[in-house]
């Protein structure tokens, strides 16, 4: 933490009603909220626009990857993070 940060929270600490831990657990669970919302944005685009994640899939491995255009793969991966970041938010969200 930067000597502002802890400053800036000592003086919050003093004029509001709440702890460090308590801004720290807020803020996280803020970021970790907002983050989720984008993800589950993203999401539902893919899912518009393919289904789902293993008809994707399918599709790639019947068609295969086009050496001109990668979208369908560049998709896949990012739907892979996607998955894999929501399910570690959940996780740190559920350890809270």
């Amino acid at each position: 933490m930067t000597l502002y940060a802890a400053q800036l929270l000592e003086r919050a600490t003093q004029v509001l009603p709440a702890s460090s831990d308590d801004f720290l657990l807020r803020g996280i669970t803020a970021e970790a909220t907002d983050r989720l919302v984008a993800l589950k944005k993203a999401d539902l685009r893919l899912r518009a626009r393919y289904g789902f994640l293993e008809k994707l899939q399918r599709r790639i491995g019947i068609e295969g990857v086009s050496p001109d255009d990668h979208l369908l793969y560049t998709d896949l991966l990012e739907w892979r993070a996607i998955r894999h970041e929501l399910s570690a938010l959940v996780d740190l969200l559920e350890t809270l």
